[in-house]
């Protein structure tokens, strides 16, 4: 009979592992008048930071840091969830707080070359991702250095996770009537609280308006930082390892089973 209640307890298990691996797309947005800073870490010639908290002033197109620190040291960027994320996964956030980055510490990388815990929080609930790889941009150097021209150009600096596109119209004259879209990939492992893992894979988006990337990377090699708003679209894949709550009840059904046919031939 204490096998039997011990059984009954692990049937009971179940009850206490609620929750599924996090799945589908979340979508995000800069929380307010939120904006992020990109460019070298302040005091620092080598190290860049991602500052996705800012707070400080700016000017210029693209609009440059006048006064604020840019740091990577442990602060979080708010982001608004735009899209049924929480409720799909049975959750109520509404919004995350993503970490900043740094480049020595979430250097660009194959999988599992960074490795920063608390990437990701949520505001209502205990999902966490570790982000494990900053991905290495891959639109090439070989456009970085030309010049102005219509159409579509790409770059990725040399060494940069960044990739990036300049958007100008047919008979351009000046990088003013141009767009750039600038993406960072990343790579984690997400956790709902309760052992569930799922991977995450996703882009941080921003669009400068009236200026091209020669401009932009050109004033952060010169030591400026950019400002801007953002935006993130993530997908989220689970590879639990841990059962699902009907698939341990079955498994305690039928060691409960196998106990009681064990007891009733002791009984015999």
């Amino acid at each position: 009979m204490k096998r039997l209640a011990g059984f009954a307890i692990f049937l009971a298990i179940p009850g206490l592992m609620l929750g599924t691996a996090l799945t589908g797309p979340l979508a995000l947005n800069g929380h307010g008048t939120q904006q992020v800073a990109v460019g070298f870490c302040t005091g620092s010639a080598t190290v860049q930071c991602i500052d996705f908290d800012w707070v400080g002033t700016a000017s210029g197109t693209p609009q440059v840091v006048q006064t604020g620190t840019v740091d990577g040291t442990g602060t979080f960027g708010l982001f608004d969830i735009t899209n049924g994320f929480s409720a799909a996964n049975g959750g109520t956030s509404t919004m995350v707080n993503v970490h900043d980055l740094r480049s020595d510490l979430q250097p660009t990388g194959p999988p599992n070359s960074s490795n920063l815990a608390n990437f990701m929080t949520f505001n209502l609930d205990a999902w966490t991702v570790i982000l494990t790889q900053v991905q290495p941009g891959v639109d090439g150097v070989g456009q970085c250095g030309s010049g102005l021209a219509a159409g579509s150009q790409l770059c990725t600096p040399p060494g940069s996770a960044f990739n990036e596109q300049n958007s100008c119209p047919v008979g351009v004259t000046s990088a003013s009537q141009c767009t750039v879209t600038i993406s960072l990939s990343l790579a984690g492992t997400a956790n709902d609280g309760s052992g569930h893992i799922s991977s995450m894979v996703g882009v941080f988006q921003t669009t400068f308006a009236g200026t091209i990337f020669q401009i932009i990377n050109n004033d952060i090699a010169n030591g400026l930082d950019v400002v801007t708003s953002d935006s993130g679209t993530f997908n989220f894949t689970p590879t639990s390892g841990v059962p699902e709550p009907a698939t341990l009840s079955l498994i305690g059904a039928g060691l409960i089973g196998l106990g009681l046919a064990r007891w009733s031939r002791r009984r015999l």
